[in-house]
């Protein structure tokens, strides 16, 4: 669902069929502040790392290692620095492959657009579309503005599925971190230090939070006792 954003931001009519041809090779007119290509990057790193919203609203581009869109697409090793977590702590976090793609993609054709022209300097990675009257002078996307891209991805998934059991319902950032937490728990063999340095998290009460299954896979564990 999430490659098939930019037709769900694409204009209808006779007047928008057949126009510029998108970023993704698809042809159309999208919605003026939509940035399909933007919030899908947004979903793989935060699905992908465990961040919190503000943690992505404050990631800068100088932060990713490498910047560079073919680099990502290239390496296996690629990494966010000096990430500014609660209680001024700072970590590192690797990058998945959905996420590199994603974030190469977004570099490559639809950061650019929203940061020339700025009267400040767009040092933050994940820019608001410069079509916005309101938008910060620096163009950095809000911690709320995150909260409403998660939110539209999760009503267009349940838009595309049938099934109250495949419904995603209110969809939150921090429902991405749960997913990923739970999954490192179960890559990692429960690894306490690397959940604890991917996460930014040592409480044990969170920890614990974190990595408990989703309710569709523990309803799973006792469907056949």
């Amino acid at each position: 669902m999430l490659d098939r954003l930019e037709s769900f931001h694409q204009l209808t009519g006779r007047r928008h069929r057949g126009g510029a041809r998108a970023a993704t090779g698809a042809t159309g007119v999208t919605h003026r502040h939509a940035r399909p290509l933007r919030d899908r990057a947004i979903v793989h790193t935060m699905l992908g790392t465990g961040l919190r919203r503000a943690e992505i609203a404050g990631l800068d581009l100088a932060q990713l290692q490498p910047r560079d869109p073919g680099k990502l697409r290239r390496v296996k090793k690629a990494k966010l620095n000096g990430v500014r977590g609660k209680g001024r702590t700072s970590r590192s976090v690797f990058l998945g492959l959905d996420a590199r793609t994603a974030l190469a993609d977004y570099l490559e054709h639809g950061r650019d657009g929203d940061a020339t022209g700025s009267s400040a300097e767009c040092a933050a990675l994940f820019l608001a579309a410069s079509s916005i009257a309101a938008r910060r002078p620096d163009g950095r996307l809000s911690p709320p503005s995150i909260n409403t891209i998660v939110a539209e991805i999760g009503a267009i998934h349940d838009l595309q599925v049938t099934g109250a059991d495949r419904q995603l319902g209110a969809l939150r950032p921090h429902d991405l971190r749960h997913t990923f937490a739970y999954l490192l728990s179960q890559a990692s063999g429960h690894n306490r230090a690397e959940l604890e340095r991917r996460l930014g998290h040592a409480n044990e009460r969170y920890l614990r939070l974190y990595t408990n299954p989703p309710e569709d896979i523990a309803a799973a564990y006792v469907e056949d006792l």
